[in-house]
C-alpha cells in the first residue's frame, strides 16, 4: 500500500510523540521504526534529486534540438547519468552504523 505522508513529516511526528511506557522504561521511538523512517525519508530525497536530475537532462535535451546544438546534447546525457547514478542509490540499502 502506497501513502501519499511526506517521510519528513511521519519522522517529525515520531519523534515530537514517542510513545511513553514508564513500565517498560521506553521514552522514544523504537530503533527498528526509527531506522524504518529514515530509510523512507532517504529514498523520498534521492527520488527529488533523481527527479530534478531528470528534468535538467530533459531541458537540455530539448534545447539542443530546439538549437541543433550536439553539445548542448551531450550535456544532458551527462545530467541523465548523474539521475541513473542517483537512481541506484535510491536502490541501494544504507550500511547500518554501530555508532
Amino acid at each position: 500500500m502506497t501513502t501519499t505522508t511526506d517521510p519528513r513529516l511521519a519522522i517529525m511526528s515520531a519523534l515530537d510523540t514517542p510513545p511513553y511506557d514508564d513500565v517498560a522504561g521506553v521514552y522514544a521511538t523504537p530503533l527498528d521504526e526509527a531506522a524504518q523512517l529514515l530509510a523512507a525519508y532517504r529514498e523520498a530525497v534521492v527520488a527529488e534529486v533523481v527527479e530534478a536530475l531528470t528534468a535538467k537532462g530533459a531541458e537540455l535535451s530539448a534545447l539542443a534540438e530546439e538549437e541543433m546544438r550536439p553539445s548542448l546534447e551531450e550535456r544532458a546525457q551527462t545530467w541523465y547519468e548523474a539521475a541513473d547514478v542517483a537512481e541506484k542509490l535510491k536502490k541501494a540499502k544504507p550500511e547500518p552504523s554501530d555508532g
